[in-house]
């Protein structure tokens, strides 16, 4: 991919796989910013463009960890100028990524049509909530509702007349890691072809990629999948059971005849020595009476302890972690899956890693959330070759702008 990149100087390049891509991100809220922070954990130059008029929130850090190794430069993409701006970063970038309505980039003159004017092999993802064409493509979408359109609400809940959600709006980070792949794969074609592309990925589309066996089980003429709480169709036992403790629980999960073996010699209760249980289809018939002992013997212990002696056991289970326990749990941070980052409003934070293994960037060289248009005079002087006067006159116009910090 460097070849395509007559832009970057190789003596600059940070590490990362993809430290000859350069990506201008214009994407919001959690999909789009998710799937280019990827990007930039792999060493991708990633300029995401900011209109000055409306700062990034940190108050809830949720933009912090979705924004970190990014550039930033704040443009008036509504203004001629400003567009100019974009299109000169256009000429020297490979990707563009935005998840607006369609019809904001076409107001703003810059469609795939105007991109690909200013750059002929850029690709150009755009990740609308229902799609770039069809009856529901100028519709608002957020993570929840696009959900709830893919039919993932409708197989989650304990009561079959109240679905929930997944409460993670879950078409987003699907969405975001689908991106991820689409892009490299094109990159990639981009790279040894010279072509680029321009992808569609609707975000009400994305989950529907992980509910296959609900679409063979329909179209094979099956009823509805019931709504079962924590219940698996076929294995058993299978849920979430209350430890010793306030609001403390267990997964524990039976797939298999020797599991159900093992457990049992962990709990040691004779009510489970029924010949009725040594399959599947016995333990099943009988969920909510086994459930009530396992429950039983669960709520007398502490859940690491529970834990410990089923994985022993070879029994599939694990203590169902808060946020604060995630941070501090022991198997994580031997891995070192965490990062800490220094923010200048609220210091030293620890944010989630980057779970795609591979060639990252080193975290000693990653930097946390930068501010809108932190990045202007750097960007536009030293990337795009505008004089100190030239980038005065933009500040001073209103057409660049950037957000100032105080303690």
């Amino acid at each position: 991919m460097q070849g395509q990149l007559a832009s970057h100087n190789p003596d600059t390049l940070v590490p990362g796989a993809l430290n000859s891509l350069r990506v201008l991100d214009l994407t919001r809220v959690w999909a789009g910013p998710l799937g280019t922070r990827a990007l930039a954990d792999f060493g991708a130059d990633v300029i995401k463009i900011s209109d000055p008029r409306t700062l990034l929130d940190s108050s809830a850090r949720v933009n912090n960890k979705l924004n970190r190794n990014k550039r930033n430069i704040g443009i008036r993409l509504d203004k001629e100028e400003g567009r100019e701006i974009f299109l000169r970063l256009v000429t020297i970038s490979d990707i563009v990524v935005e998840n607006y309505r369609p019809r904001v980039m076409r107001n703003l003159n810059l469609s795939y049509h105007d991109l690909r004017g200013a750059n002929p092999t850029v690709i150009m993802c755009s990740m609308p909530g229902f799609g770039l064409d069809g009856p529901y493509s100028e519709y608002p979408a957020f993570g929840s509702t696009a959900e709830a359109i893919s039919g993932v609400v409708s197989l989650i809940g304990y009561d079959p007349d109240r679905p929930l959600q997944t409460g993670l709006s879950y078409a987003d980070p699907i969405s975001g890691l689908n991106a991820v792949w689409t892009i490299m794969g094109y990159a990639r074609r981009r790279a040894k072809a010279g072509i680029g592309c321009y992808l569609d990925l609707a975000l009400s589309e994305s989950p529907l990629g992980t509910l296959g066996e609900h679409f063979v089980s329909s179209s094979a003429g099956n009823q509805h999948v019931k709504i079962d709480g924590n219940r698996h169709p076929v294995y058993c036992p299978h849920g979430a059971f209350r430890a010793l403790g306030d609001d403390i629980w267990v997964v524990i999960a039976v797939t298999s005849n020797e599991e159900w073996s093992a457990l049992k010699t962990v709990l040691s209760d004779k009510t489970l020595e029924n010949p009725f249980y040594e399959h599947a289809e016995g333990r099943k018939s009988s969920e909510d009476s086994l459930n009530r002992t396992i429950s039983q013997w669960a709520g007398e212990r502490e859940a690491d302890e529970i834990v410990a002696l089923l994985q022993n056991a070879r029994v599939p289970s694990g203590k169902v972690l808060n946020n604060l326990e995630l941070l501090n749990n022991p198997h994580l941070r031997d891995r070192g899956y965490f990062v800490k980052l220094q923010e200048k409003k609220w210091g030293p934070q620890i944010y989630d890693g980057q779970a795609i293994p591979g060639s990252q960037k080193p975290k000693s060289t990653w930097h946390s959330m930068r501010n809108v248009g932190e990045d202007n005079r750097s960007i536009l002087t030293k990337l795009l070759g505008y004089t100190q006067k030239e980038f005065k006159i933009l500040e001073e116009n209103g057409i660049v702008g950037s957000e100032s910090f105080e303690d």
